[in-house]
């Protein structure tokens, strides 16, 4: 049977020496320990430094968090310190917008007791004058305002052209035959193809032509208005048309019974003859004298 063991000697100066006996395969087993041990410290050092690395990228991704948050966090600060500022700028409106729409209703309401007009009760029946709240407020301001807009664009304000006036309303000494007679109507001096203008929204109820009126239009307004314009050069509308305030409907001329270029401007309510001078009136000092 072979040696299995390995003898090593050691020896010192003075020839004295010891000798140790390993068997081999105790040496064997060592050596694939320390091959093991080698090749544990090894992985553990690779797994240790890539836990490092690792720790170290955590670590600057957390303060770049930090950071971010920090000026996140500034940024929110100033959004709700801006909030606030919009939120009292925006009581502060409100209330603004409140004052003028009161105001703004009771300048209308003054228009319409002027001219007569009464409008609708638009409460739609809920009751109570009180109103507790002021953003409800406000929305009846609103409503209430909406629907005298709505009435004031169908109301004959305003001049048909802005010729002075030649001829009033009422009695006057007829300019053809010199008598005495009734004019329901104004006359606006002008010149053949001036412009001339409705002074509210409503329906052509006539463009047509007579002996008396000459090419004429009637406008019907749907709240028993009716405006005429009269001797007209040149019609600009048909029956059935709808118009608008200011819109263009026809020409200044010198037709029918007329002694020159001019406009003969009336309205009536409910199929009455009224004086559109008040209306003029009322336009001039309370909506800047425009139509």
């Amino acid at each position: 049977m072979p040696n299995q063991k390995v003898h090593i000697i050691i020896t010192g100066e003075a020839g004295r020496g010891r000798s140790f006996a390993f068997h081999k395969k105790t040496i064997r087993n060592a050596c694939i320990i320390g091959l093991l041990f080698a090749v544990v410290l090894t992985a553990g050092s690779i797994t240790g430094l890539a836990l490092y690395q690792e720790y170290v990228s955590l670590a600057s991704r957390t303060a770049k968090l930090d950071s971010e948050l920090s000026v996140t966090s500034a940024i929110l600060e100033n959004i709700r310190a801006e909030k606030e500022r919009l939120e009292q700028d925006r009581e502060h409106l409100l209330e603004n917008s409140i004052s003028r729409l009161d105001e703004r209703s009771r300048i209308i309401q003054e228009i319409m007791q002027d001219i007569g007009v009464e409008i609708d009760d638009v409460s739609d029946h809920r009751g109570g004058p009180y109103i507790a709240l002021e953003k409800d407020y406000g929305e009846h301001l609103l409503e209430l305002t909406d629907r005298y807009v709505e009435v004031l664009k169908k109301i004959p304000l305003g001049r048909p052209v802005p010729g002075k006036i030649s001829s009033k309303f009422g009695s006057r000494v007829d300019p053809l035959n010199r008598k005495k007679a009734f004019h329901p109507g104004i006359d606006f001096r002008g010149n053949t193809g001036d412009p001339i203008q409705a002074t509210a929204d409503g329906v052509v109820k006539e463009a047509s032509r007579n002996k008396v009126l000459g090419r004429y239009v009637i406008v019907s307004h749907g709240n028993g208005f009716e405006t005429i314009f009269a001797h007209m050069h040149k019609t600009m509308v048909k029956t059935g048309e709808e118009v608008k305030r200011g819109q263009v409907i026809g020409q200044i001329g010198n037709t029918g019974r007329s002694t020159g270029s001019h406009l003969h401007y009336g309205i009536q309510l409910q199929g009455k003859s009224i004086d559109p001078g008040k209306y003029l009136q009322v336009a001039a000092s309370s909506l800047g004298g425009g139509s």
